[in-house]
Parts: structure tokens; sequence; C-alpha cells
């Protein structure tokens, strides 16, 4: 999805301050957010998860 003319506006500016190119500073986001910490944490969680789904209780009441 394209961004709209005020996301542009908002990027521009960030690299700008950050110093970078529009394309560098894009690329190190991209890359920055692929690699987060938490989101390999969240993904990890849900594999432990999903692996011991057999062995999850709950008392859930049913009424």
């Amino acid at each position: 999805m394209p961004l709209t003319d005020a996301e542009q506006d908002q990027v521009q500016i960030a690299a700008a301050a950050a110093g970078k190119t529009v394309d560098d500073f894009l690329r190190d986001v991209v890359l920055t957010a692929a690699y987060d910490p938490f989101l390999a944490a969240l993904e990890q969680a849900a594999d432990t998860i999903a692996s011991h789904a057999d062995r999850i209780q709950h008392d859930y009441a049913t009424n």
C-alpha cells in the first residue's frame, strides 16, 4: 500500500532528522522491525504455548 502524501512528508522529515536518505532510513526501519526482540519473544511464546496445547487445562465455567 503506498504512503499518503502526509505519510511521505513524515518519512522525509524523520529521515532528514536522522541524517539519512529516505531509502536508507526506510531500510533501517524495516530491518529494525524485522529483528525486534519483543516480536521475537512473542513468536517464541506462541510456539511454546502451541507445543504445550495438549497439556493446557482450564476451568472455564460453561453456563
